[in-house]
């Protein structure tokens, strides 16, 4: 007997675990930038590389902040952890998250008039990593569900 397919989460998950991820690499460098007038280029610069170095450290093994309050874990399709480079690509997109999610956004919702919606951002075979469902978050499981249902 085969074991069941894990729970996956959709793009609302996603994009949560995203925003926080971003929030704390961003968060204590615009603090530092705020309140240390004396030496705010340096010391937010140095929060920043910091908590970008501990973002891809955490996200090299698939559950980073946001990740863990979103309830799941990123895997690839072979149930490993995703690594250094796609962990490079997540604290990556940590980083730029608002122009990512725009153009993210706008690349989901952008298909032909009568066109199939089902493209390479619609269809999670073509995804190379997996949110393998660890909690549960009732909210963003609801979201989740709702893009499912709107969305193929």
């Amino acid at each position: 007997m085969d074991a069941p397919e894990p729970e996956i989460v959709d793009w609302p998950s996603l994009l949560f675990a995203l925003l926080v991820d971003s929030l704390v690499a961003w968060a204590p460098a615009v603090l530092a930038f705020v309140f240390l007038p004396a030496l705010q280029i340096p010391v937010a610069l140095g929060l920043l590389l910091a908590s970008l170095f501990g973002n891809w450290a955490l996200a090299s093994r698939g559950t980073t902040l946001g990740a863990r309050l979103a309830g799941f874990a990123l895997r690839t399709r072979s149930g490993g952890e995703p690594g250094a480079k796609y962990g490079l690509v997540l604290t990556l997109l940590a980083l730029l998250s608002v122009p990512s999610i725009l153009l993210l956004l706008i690349a989901v919702n952008y298909y032909p008039a009568g066109g199939d919606a089902s493209g390479p951002l619609g269809d999670p075979a073509s995804y190379p990593l997996l949110g393998e469902r660890t909690g549960r978050r009732r909210f963003l499981e609801a979201a989740d569900a709702y893009w499912e249902r709107w969305s193929y």
